[in-house]
C-alpha cells in the first residue's frame, strides 16, 4: 500500500513539473513578445516624432525618409511598413515576428508583433527662447527685413518687446537669451520703444557669432533651431495706433534666421518654417513656427 502510493507521488510530481515547466515556458515566451512591442512602439514614437519635425520645411517624402533612419537607429526597420502623412502630420504603422522556443511544443513558431504611432506638428504657443522682437502679420512670410531705421515709423517703436523688466540692458540680455512667452496666456504684449541701437547690434551680433562654427547655420535653407542666428519671434495683430511705451495684441510666434546687418539700424533675414520645444495649439493661425506632440 505504501508503494503504491510513493509511485502515485512520483507520477504527480512529474506530471506537476510538466505542468510547471510549461507554464514558465510560456511566461518567457510572452515576457520575449511583450518586450518585442515595447521596443517596437518605442521605435515607431521615435520615428514619427523626428519625422514630422521636417515634415513643414522639407515636405512628406523627407518627413518619411527621416522616420525610416530613426527607426533603423533603434533596431527597428520600417521598410514594408504603412506610412500615412498630411502637411501637418506622420503616421507609421509596423508589424515584426517573434520566434518563439517553449511554445513550439504547442504547435506555435512564431507570433505577431504589431504598433502604430501618429505625430502632428502645429503651431507653436507657448515657447522657452522666444525673442523679444515684434512682426506684423501680414509681414509674413516673405518680407526680409526685421527692425524699422527710424522710431517715427511706428510711433516711437522699432519693433522690441519689454518682457521681464525693461531698458536697453534687459532688452539686450533677452534678446541673447530668449525669454519664456505663452501667446496664449499674454493676449497683449508691452512695447519696448525707442532705438537703442548699440545694445540690440551687440545683442544680434552675438548670435551671430555664436555660429561661426557651424556651416549649416550660415544658409537659410539649412539652418535649424540649434543655430543660435535661429530666433523665435512674437507675431502681432499691427502697430496702427501704438504710442511710445504700448500694448499690442500678440496673435503667434515665427521663425526668423539672421542674415546680418548690412548697414547701421538694418536687420535683413529669413523667416523660415521651423519646429522647436513649447506647447501647441493645433486651432492656432499658422506662421510658420511649430511644436510637436504624440497624438496615438
Amino acid at each position: 500500500m505504501i508503494k503504491n502510493e510513493h509511485g502515485n507521488i512520483l507520477v504527480m510530481t512529474a506530471l506537476f513539473m510538466v505542468v510547471l515547466l510549461g507554464v514558465v515556458g510560456l511566461a518567457l515566451d510572452g515576457g520575449r513578445i511583450y518586450a518585442e512591442k515595447s521596443s517596437l512602439q518605442k521605435a515607431l514614437d521615435a520615428a514619427v516624432l523626428g519625422g514630422v519635425q521636417v515634415i513643414a520645411s522639407k515636405g512628406e517624402a523627407e518627413a518619411i525618409t527621416v522616420a525610416k533612419n530613426l527607426g533603423a537607429k533603434n533596431s527597428h526597420s520600417l521598410d514594408g511598413g504603412t506610412f500615412s502623412t498630411t502637411s501637418r502630420s506622420i503616421k507609421a504603422s509596423q508589424e515584426v515576428k517573434v520566434p518563439l522556443t517553449f511554445a513550439r511544443f504547442l504547435g506555435f513558431n512564431e507570433a505577431t508583433v504589431s504598433a502604430s504611432a501618429k505625430a502632428i506638428a502645429a503651431p507653436l504657443q507657448k515657447g522657452f527662447k522666444i525673442t523679444p522682437i515684434a512682426v506684423e502679420k501680414d509681414s509674413l512670410p516673405h518680407n526680409t527685413e526685421l527692425k524699422c531705421e527710424n522710431t517715427s515709423k511706428n510711433h516711437g517703436n522699432c519693433g522690441y518687446l519689454a518682457f521681464d523688466g525693461r531698458g536697453a540692458s534687459n532688452l539686450k540680455d533677452n534678446i541673447i537669451n530668449g525669454v519664456e512667452v505663452s501667446v496664449g496666456e499674454l493676449g497683449t504684449v508691452e512695447t519696448e520703444p525707442g532705438q537703442k541701437w548699440g545694445p540690440v547690434e551687440d545683442a544680434f551680433q552675438t548670435l551671430i557669432s555664436l555660429d561661426a562654427g557651424k556651416p549649416h547655420c550660415q544658409r537659410a535653407a539649412t539652418a535649424d533651431n540649434k543655430c543660435a542666428r535661429v530666433i523665435n519671434i512674437v507675431v502681432i495683430d499691427t502697430w496702427e495706433g501704438v504710442n511710445g511705451r504700448d500694448t499690442l495684441n500678440a496673435v503667434g510666434l515665427a521663425a526668423y534666421w539672421l542674415e546680418g546687418m548690412p548697414e547701421k539700424k538694418r536687420v535683413t533675414g529669413k523667416f523660415l518654417k521651423m519646429v522647436t520645444q513649447g506647447d501647441i495649439d493645433e486651432s492656432a493661425p499658422d506662421y510658420g513656427l511649430y511644436g510637436v506632440k504624440l497624438v496615438e
